[in-house]
């Protein structure tokens, strides 16, 4: 646009602007339009300020679909253009138009592109609204709990739900203090938590987890040189004993058609919950108190224990079919749980649930504990870790669950039972030594490689010998007439040594000592340099499996 930059030419959308009779269907067809908007023209601002070109703008949006008609397309450009004067008048000045707008909410949700393509235009809209009149949009909203409801009826859709997010996410202004109380107060955790209803349909339960986690993730405490909104009501109620009850009850309804799928949700909101509210990141080295009491849950947690365990036994998803000539997976549902145990282990050992009240009880932690022993939790993960050799998934979280036990203060007592049951009832070590043998035997057959547990079991390996080494009263003691002794430690001297020694070499530094080459072969050689270059097929092989472990387990720890 040449006129914009010294050429003083009247641009055409200001010779049409001088005509009288002049229709707003004729300044968006021009081809100019979006740009002289964003540049603010102000013959174009006053035109679109008029009260009936400001309703026609919305009239045109609603006649929007994905067949992308050019009128109504441009005119959502329009009001998308982020122009003061023309937002001015649509939120403060003419309210009944904002409303008119707002209507659209009134619509059903519907699944068609069509809508997809209106919604997404409806929310930037609105957006940039909250963004440019923050205080206004608020009040028109909050006018009444019936816009809450109605966002709430379009949450299936990613635009509406960003939209809602975005309002939370306001929280963190000063003239948006208490939003998140006034959207909590009117049912917005309410509306959610039933969403995870096992009677319905699996998207509902996708919608509310991916929403709630977003709120928690918005509101964290962990960290205090992150972003957050902080403590708030939304998730206070969301940790709260009754409102806990309940989503236990919806994960755990064995008779519902989508009990799994609320199971696999469920399971996602409580590891964010913990992941994003532990107290002893941050709070407890400036001696701080927790914003958020984890009390209640752990507490929920803790009287389900031995439902969440017998899942691992008899999982609700083991009444599909499977094929007979294959072994029956492990599945999401069981592989959850382990990260349920292991997260709930995780809380169970921050310091703000092990506070002790009164002397001789128990804390919430150690309640955990000892009913993650008489519910044999880790000798169940552990059965599972060797069951299926090649799920790196389950092999990383059986790993963190021991690790976390072995590192524990074994002169607490429910630590020293969590670590005595992993060897007495889950004999841990016989497996450990079973385990090699196995992977000896798999690795000597033709084309053979290492199992998929083994760099996960070595690591397993080099904890139990430290606990070993570090408690040789308060563990070995107790344990030696239950655990062959003998055979750890002659496991520990042989192969386990053999492995961390091979395991440390340099990887693509092993070069062949020997070949045996023939006659021909020999003349054939022009430079015994060469004979120093030639690699081992089979040493090759087995360097490159264990890279690829190695990058896997590098990847999970971190």
């Amino acid at each position: 646009m040449f006129w914009r930059f010294g050429f003083n030419r009247t641009s055409v959308i200001d010779g049409l602007l001088e005509q009288e009779d002049v229709t707003l269907e004729e300044i968006l067809c021009d081809q100019d339009i979006i740009q002289e908007a964003k540049s603010q023209n102000p013959k174009l601002i006053e035109f679109l300020l008029r009260k009936e070109n400001i309703a026609h703008l919305i009239a045109l949006f609603f006649s929007l679909d994905i067949e992308k008609q050019r009128l109504p397309l441009i005119a959502c450009e329009v009001l998308a253009c982020e122009i003061p004067q023309l937002i001015d008048a649509i939120v403060i000045e003419h309210v009944e138009i904002l409303q008119d707008f707002w209507n659209f909410l009134k619509l059903p949700y519907s699944p068609d592109a069509s809508y997809s393509f209106q919604s997404s235009y409806f929310c930037k809209i609105i957006t940039i609204f909250l963004t440019k009149r923050t205080v206004e949009m608020l009040d028109f909203i909050k006018s009444t709990p019936v816009n809450l409801q109605m966002i709430l009826s379009h949450l299936q859709s990613s635009a509406i739900m960003d939209l809602l997010l975005t309002l939370v996410r306001l929280e963190e202004l000063p003239e948006a203090k208490g939003t998140v109380q006034w959207l909590n107060d009117h049912g917005l955790l309410l509306n959610l938590i039933h969403r995870l209803n096992p009677h319905l349909e699996a998207n509902e339960h996708c919608t509310a987890q991916q929403s709630i986690c977003e709120i928690i993730r918005m509101s964290q405490t962990s960290l205090l040189e992150s972003p957050s909104i902080g403590t708030n009501d939304f998730i206070i109620q969301l940790t709260s004993k009754e409102i806990m009850e309940t989503l236990v009850k919806y994960m755990l309804d064995s008779s519902a058609p989508n009990a799994t799928s609320t199971l696999i949700h469920g399971v996602t909101i409580i590891i964010d919950i913990i992941r994003h509210n532990n107290s002893d990141m941050e709070h407890e080295k400036i001696g701080n108190p927790p914003l958020i009491s984890l009390v209640p849950m752990l507490t929920v947690l803790t009287n389900h224990i031995e439902d969440f365990n017998s899942l691992l036994l008899t999982p609700k998803s083991s009444t599909l079919t499977y094929r007979p000539s294959l072994p029956v997976p492990l599945g999401f549902e069981r592989l959850k749980i382990c990260e349920l145990f292991a997260e709930l282990l995780h809380c169970s050992n921050m310091s703000s649930l092990n506070r002790i009240v009164e002397e001789g009880t128990n804390t919430p932690g150690d309640l955990l504990k000892l009913e993650f022993v008489r519910n044999k939790v880790l000798p169940t993960c552990t059965d599972l870790f060797f069951y299926f050799p090649w799920n790196n998934f389950l092999h990383y979280v059986v790993y963190d669950m021991l690790h976390q036990v072995f590192n524990g203060q074994m002169n607490k007592e429910s630590n020293r039972q969590l670590a005595l049951g992993i060897f007495i009832q889950g004999k841990l070590t016989e497996k450990i030594v079973e385990a090699q043998l196995k992977n000896d035997a798999e690795c000597a057959k033709p084309k053979g490689m290492r199992l998929g547990y083994m760099g996960h079991l070595t690591f397993i390996s080099d904890e139990v010998m430290k606990l070993f080494e570090g408690y040789p009263e308060g563990i070995i003691s107790v344990i030696k007439d239950s655990v062959d002794l003998d055979q750890w430690q002659a496991y520990c001297l042989g192969q386990l040594k053999e492995t961390k020694e091979r395991d440390s070499l340099p990887l693509g530094e092993i070069k062949q000592s020997m070949q045996v080459l023939d006659d021909d072969d020999e003349d054939e050689m022009e430079d015994d340099d060469e004979e120093d270059d030639e690699y081992n097929t089979e040493a090759t092989l087995r360097n490159q499996i264990y890279q690829q472990e190695e990058e896997q387990e590098e990847h999970w720890i971190t």
